[in-house]
């Protein structure tokens, strides 16, 4: 929630290109057509829902923290806006259209391998996901942006294990274990004390006994 008058803040304009969800399949951000990322909280996502499709022009009264633009207030092409204040309990929030009971339509440890098209950011500018060159999106914690820096880079091959959600805007991957292709892949630290947990080695074969 933001205690700022949004019409005092500078705006960003553009078109729509896709909603970014994240793993609880919330909208955490939007993709504008020329590229510009824009966090949005994930409690106005049944309102960008009912209110956005690709496509629409829309103007976001933002902030900025590391570099991201923070969504303070955006208004559609219709004239409504739609503003940040605060999360509301849950029972008072419309449910998502694709959102289905017992967890339908969740997989879980499946890998997924395709391109990255570009890494994905939190409001305080820490990357935790990247959007492939199918369109899925996988996410993994700040922290693990630093853990796998070599490997997570925009062009290269993008390996993920873990639980998958499908979205309107597609697959949403909720890593466990990332790297450049399955047989690399690396366990995701839970926290910033631990390193990635290594594979295990594959025992050597035994020698043949030598006969005199």
């Amino acid at each position: 929630m933001h205690w700022l008058d949004p019409d005092f803040l500078p705006a960003t304009e553009g078109t729509l290109d896709r909603f970014l969800f994240n793993t609880h399949a919330d909208i955490d951000g939007l993709l504008l057509t020329d590229g510009t990322e824009i966090h949005t909280p994930p409690h106005l996502s049944a309102q960008l829902l009912d209110a956005l499709a690709p496509g629409e022009k829309l103007s976001v009264r933002e902030t900025r923290h590391g570099g991201v633009i923070v969504a303070v207030a955006i208004d559609t092409r219709k004239g409504g806006r739609i503003a940040d204040e605060g999360p509301k309990h849950k029972k008072h929030l419309k449910p998502h259209p694709h959102e289905k009971p017992g967890g339908a339509g969740k997989y879980h440890g499946l890998i997924h391998q395709g391109i990255i098209e570009r890494l994905l950011h939190g409001p305080k500018g820490d990357a935790h996901g990247a959007l492939l060159d199918d369109g899925t999106i996988v996410r993994f914690p700040p922290h693990g942006a630093a853990t796998f820096a070599d490997v997570l880079k925009v062009g290269a091959s993008l390996s993920s294990r873990g639980a998958s959600i499908t979205t309107p805007s597609g697959a949403v991957v909720d890593a466990t274990a990332l790297g450049v292709d399955a047989s690399s892949l690396l366990d995701v630290p839970k926290d910033l004390k631990h390193g990635p947990k290594k594979p295990p080695k594959k025992p050597c074969p035994k020698e043949h006994a030598h006969h005199a």
